[in-house]
């Protein structure tokens, strides 16, 4: 079992691993440390912990989940999406999970990986933010605004990959929606 201070990856890829999630599907989130930035630090799901099979998880990941969830149940899919602004705007992820705990039966990622990792993901990207031009944050203003979600002053970093959820909240294939944010999706390697 992997605990933190343990090292993850292999070679100059090793990473230190600073925190740990136990997920409700047996999966594990581990945060590790990385370079980018003082704080920096990565997202690693390991989905086979006895055989220590893991990737890291990206935002296209979450919108084409995303987009899963809306085809199947768009209700449902909609209070997944809003128990995703709520941790991003401060609520704790316990607190969100039981107001929504009945949401089961959904495709795709549990609620509990969601929010776990999304809460981590964005958390990294407002670490490693430091500003964009006028015309998109004005972009990005808009589309959280017509989704109704308001944005945290703190949290512009993260806002991008929020504007991403919102555009397909609001009816925007997943396709087009990553290409509009201009995110820079690299495939997972097989380890």
């Amino acid at each position: 079992m992997i605990k933190i201070g343990d090292y993850l990856g292999k070679g100059k890829n090793k990473k230190k691993v600073v925190d740990i999630v136990q997920l409700s599907n047996d999966w594990i989130l581990v945060k590790t440390e990385n370079s980018k930035s003082k704080n920096d630090f990565k997202v690693i799901t390991i989905y086979e912990p006895k055989k220590l099979k893991f990737y890291t998880p990206k935002h296209a990941h979450f919108a084409i989940d995303f987009y899963g969830k809306l085809c199947h149940n768009p209700e449902n899919a909609e209070r997944v999406f809003r128990a995703i602004i709520e941790v991003w705007q401060g609520n704790s992820v316990k607190s969100a999970l039981e107001k929504y705990r009945d949401l089961t039966n959904l495709p795709g990622y549990n609620l509990d990986y969601i929010l776990y990792a999304l809460k981590w993901i964005l958390e990294q990207e407002d670490i490693n933010f430091q500003n964009r031009p006028k015309k998109l944050q004005q972009m990005l203003d808009n589309k959280c605004k017509l989704a109704k979600v308001s944005v945290p002053e703190n949290r512009k970093g993260s806002q991008l990959a929020i504007s991403l959820l919102c555009d397909i909240f609001l009816g925007t294939h997943p396709v087009e929606a990553l290409l509009s944010a201009n995110l820079d999706i690299i495939p997972r390697l097989k380890r």
